[in-house]
């Protein structure tokens, strides 16, 4: 036994060794496909910029590099030898390099911030677009806040990456190259004495504060994603936050996540900010070193005074590059971090796609069916539909009634393919919606839902949105067809009125005849009303149901009632309970079936809904 306890410790310590340098492995390899990526995706268009930015940074590194030979020469030449001729040589020089470095620097610094930030808008609009035409259910599996953070921090942090490391990389790195090989040309003993010392042990503290950066940096911006959406839900929520007397607890909460994201700041700023006195101590113990042994040879006859200026001079030179090329890993890091956010959006695939050969939808009579419908959210653990068979004939209102979670809304989801079927299929004129364009389907419906969503804009483009330039008589029509336009010529600046965010200027009965006129204006064959007016006062419900009879007429029409009264004249019922169709008629019938409609509308009426 004492004899395989240190070979099983060994041999742990070795797995070890094997698992951290396999994870240094991945990391590098996720740091240089994230380069790559981007140079390849967004930075290629803008390579004969970047050629042109690095043709300005090798000139600084040129010109950088030149300075403590002019040190140097100035030292030997005028100080030592008094050479009138260099008296005016040397200054000139220094002049036009410095001239020729600083037009370099200013060329350098606008390319790249040019890039960088024209790559962050293709970048940020690649998101935007992958979010828009994303799949519901991918884009609901997050807060909106969460995506608000990514799509702002993210994809800057991403940006400053790359244009950080292409300049680190390229000016710093080379000037590096060029003072060093400088201090190599000047006396080879003094520079080894310097590479010794500050490279290799540069390198290894800016591995470990890089691998500190990337954990604190990752973790700050998951804080950020649930800052911005508590900030979202607060400020959306506003009404019942007051109302339950919650401010106090809600800015508790807000403190609570500010601080754990000034935490993961702090932590990754200490980290860089360790970078820069990390490789100062080194160079201060190097320069130590350099005078020392620099003084020895000048005694012995080996080292003038201008060579040990000019290899000084070249020394504190390529601290300020080393300093930003140490901070290389850091700010790499960070970036990582970001772009693992930032792509796995990208990346995600969509399962609501156009077939290869799908066709455009041909709508004659607008005759919808489900057949044997099917379908299981992925977040729950029951079916929401089970084998449902409805028919919607041509011109004609059906109606869809059951408790909160029998899986009405769930087949209008369905009949827009917001999602797909898990078995049966959904028919129109006879063609499975799966074998038409996701475009041709959706142009041929209109949907008006209980929560109507406005845009921040004006009455006129709200009911316009979705169709190209209508004229402004064809929307005061729509609007006079769903009884708004009154109220809209009452507004302050009429059509051009703003009504603010989600529509908050306009009350709910307002609102829900704007996107009724809205429906109108798009002149749909196939109208889905998801329960339209069961937020409304009686007032605005009649106003509404008004607008939406006369939108329902030569329609094919399915509708969702919670208020069984806007349903009782629809050509045919449905009433769904968990999933399943378990009664069908008129109104008449399903109340001679004495049947679950019959319940729902004695309850409605005896409390006074109907």
């Amino acid at each position: 036994m004492s004899q395989e306890s240190p070979s099983s410790s060994e041999l742990t310590t070795h797995n070890q060794r094997h698992d951290i340098q396999q994870r240094y492995q991945q990391r590098r390899s996720r740091s240089i496909a994230l380069i790559e990526r981007m140079l390849r995706s967004y930075l290629r268009p803008y390579l004969w910029l970047l050629g042109i930015s690095i043709l300005a940074n090798v000139i600084i590194a040129a010109t950088t590099g030149a300075l403590p030979w002019f040190i140097q020469q100035a030292i030997d030449k005028v100080f030592t030898e008094q050479d009138q001729q260099m008296l005016v040589l040397i200054p000139a020089g220094v002049v036009a390099i410095s001239i020729m470095r600083g037009l370099s620097t200013y060329g350098s610094n606008v390319i790249m911030s040019f890039v960088g930030q024209r790559s962050t808008s293709n970048l940020q609009r690649d998101l935007f677009a992958r979010l828009v035409r994303g799949d519901l259910a991918y884009v609901g599996s997050q807060h909106t806040g969460a995506y608000i953070s990514i799509f702002m921090n993210d994809a800057t942090r991403l940006r400053d990456t790359v244009s950080g490391i292409i300049i680190s990389l390229v000016r710093h790195l080379l000037t590096i190259v060029a003072l060093i090989i400088f201090m190599f040309t000047v006396n080879w003993q003094l520079a080894l004495i310097y590479t010794i010392i500050v490279v290799p042990m540069g390198i290894s503290s800016m591995r470990k504060l890089g691998k500190v950066t990337r954990t604190a940096s990752r973790q700050g911006l998951e804080e950020t994603g649930g800052l911005s959406t508590l900030i979202a839900e607060t400020l959306g929520g506003l009404r019942i936050v007051k109302a339950y007397g919650q401010e106090e607890q809600q800015i508790e909460r807000a403190g609570t996540v500010i601080d754990r994201v000034l935490e993961f700041t702090m932590t990754a700023l200490r980290a860089r900010a360790a970078a820069s006195p990390a490789i100062e101590a080194l160079a201060g113990i190097a320069i130590g070193a350099i005078i020392y042994f620099g003084g020895y040879q000048a005694i012995q006859g080996n080292l003038s005074a201008g060579e040990f200026m000019g290899f000084v001079t070249a020394l504190l030179a390529v601290y300020q590059p080393l300093r930003s090329v140490a901070n290389m890993q850091t700010i790499l890091q960070e970036g990582v971090s970001a772009g693992a956010r930032v792509f796995a959006i990208l990346d995600q695939k969509d399962d609501i796609l156009d077939k290869p050969e799908a066709s455009q939808l041909a709508v004659t009579d607008g005759v919808m069916k489900f057949d044997n419908v099917t379908f299981q959210y992925a977040t729950r653990a029951a079916p929401a539909l089970h084998d449902v068979s409805i028919e919607v004939p041509a011109g004609q209102t059906v109606a869809l009634v059951g408790a909160s979670g029998s899986g009405k809304s769930t087949l209008l989801n369905l009949a827009l393919r917001f999602f797909d079927t898990d078995g049966g299929h959904i028919e129109i004129d006879g063609q499975n919606i799966r074998d038409v364009t996701l475009l041709s389907l959706r142009n041929a419906s209109a949907l008006v839902t209980q929560d109507p969503f406005l845009f921040d804009d004006t009455v006129a483009n709200n009911i316009a949105y979705g169709q190209e330039a209508p004229s402004q008589s064809a929307i005061e029509e729509a609007a006079k067809q769903a009884a708004a336009h009154d109220f809209i010529m009452d507004m302050p600046d009429g059509y051009e009125t703003r009504v603010g965010e989600s529509g908050a200027r306009l009350s709910g009965g307002q609102k829900q005849r704007v996107a009724i006129a809205r429906a109108m204006l798009k002149n749909a064959p196939i109208l889905l009303l998801d329960e339209a007016t069961s937020a409304l006062d009686t007032a605005s419900e009649q106003q509404v149901q008004t607008a939406l009879s006369s939108l329902m007429k030569g329609r094919t029409s399915l509708v969702i009632a919670h208020r069984l009264s806007t349903i009782m004249h629809a050509d045919n019922i449905y009433v769904l309970d968990q999933g399943r169709v378990c009664e069908s008629g008129t109104h008449a019938e399903l109340l001679a079936q004495n049947g679950v409609y019959a319940d729902l509308h004695k309850k409605q009426f005896a409390n006074g809904d109907g």
